[in-house]
């Protein structure tokens, strides 16, 4: 890995560690990372302008370093590498305060396309499409799992219907940012300031998405909630669309997938499922606080 390392880039660091996904080192005091290319081929040169022109403009991201045929992608033992330098203190746990500031630093230049995420409504429906047609085939391996979908899925097909109903829509321009695939309670800053997590959304993403994990794992979620909806202005149009995030169990398909390839115990949907009420009790008191549309199931009944 030396050798390579020293070929394709230049550089020559003393000594290369493993790690997930990779291999780190240092160069001069500076901490290098190459690791797994996760992402699309076609989102590369997206990622790649967005990412230097984050930097231009004092973003701490880690910077894509290209190699000495200026390519972004380097391929070793049949995997795609990237490798990345990185600046910030990437051990610490990420806050609320990271986010929101993460939020509130990073502007967008120009249009994107492939790595905009925005139309959640496609997106949720391929994930109950490829979940119902891999349904049959978990009965017998994971009895457990297979008892739990009927519940997730009919969370997601509510989460279709609240989005695809937000007439707002019609007459309102939503600001988009830049956001994350998963921030999430135990993140680091090496995951917020990480390229290959970056996307293009709705500005209530990643806080959806940080809450919902806070639920899942006993995190101070209301004070999480309180701290985002006093620096932040929130109309009835964002509103809803975080409620409708809130309601799409994104955690569910995380561990689906991961459960499914062998990479996780099954017995993971348990833990998940004994939150359930937790977080039916925020969307209802989200709902009726913020006078957003009502979910029948929900605040009707219960």
């Amino acid at each position: 890995m030396l050798d390579y390392i020293n070929y394709y880039y230049g550089i020559y660091p003393p000594t290369i560690n493993e790690v997930l996904n990779g291999y780190s080192f240092y160069v001069d005091s500076e901490k290098y990372y190459f690791i797994i290319y996760n992402r699309e081929l076609d989102e590369l040169d997206e990622l790649v302008k967005l990412n230097k022109f984050m930097i231009e403009n004092g973003s701490l991201v880690h910077e894509i370093i290209s190699n000495r045929f200026n390519e972004m992608i380097c391929n070793f033992n049949n995997n795609n590498y990237i490798l990345m330098r990185v600046y910030v203190n990437e051990n610490k746990i990420v806050s609320i305060d990271d986010i929101c500031y993460f939020i509130n630093n990073h502007f967008l230049n120009e249009n994107y396309k492939k790595i905009l995420r925005t139309n959640w409504a496609l997106l949720w429906e391929n994930k109950v499409d490829y979940l119902e047609y891999q349904m049959g085939h978990l009965i017998k391996k994971y009895p457990f799992l297979y008892n739990t979908i009927d519940y997730y899925l009919g969370l997601s097909e509510n989460a279709i219907t609240y989005y695809k109903n937000l007439s707002y829509f019609n007459n309102n321009i939503i600001p988009i940012g830049i956001l994350h695939k998963r921030i999430k309670l135990n993140s680091t800053l090496f995951d917020l300031y990480n390229p290959l997590n970056l996307i293009i959304d709705f500005k209530v993403r990643d806080f959806a998405e940080y809450i919902k994990d806070c639920l899942i794992n006993d995190g101070d979620y209301k004070s999480v909630i309180d701290k985002i909806f006093k620096n932040y202005f929130f109309d009835k149009l964002n509103l809803s669309l975080f409620l409708s995030r809130l309601l799409f169990p994104s955690y569910f398909f995380d561990n689906f997938d991961n459960i499914i390839r062998d990479d996780l115990n099954e017995n993971i949907i348990i833990k998940i499922t004994k939150k359930s009420s937790k977080i039916e009790d925020l969307i209802k008191d989200l709902i009726k606080s913020c006078n957003l549309p009502s979910i029948s199931w929900l605040t009707d009944i219960r």
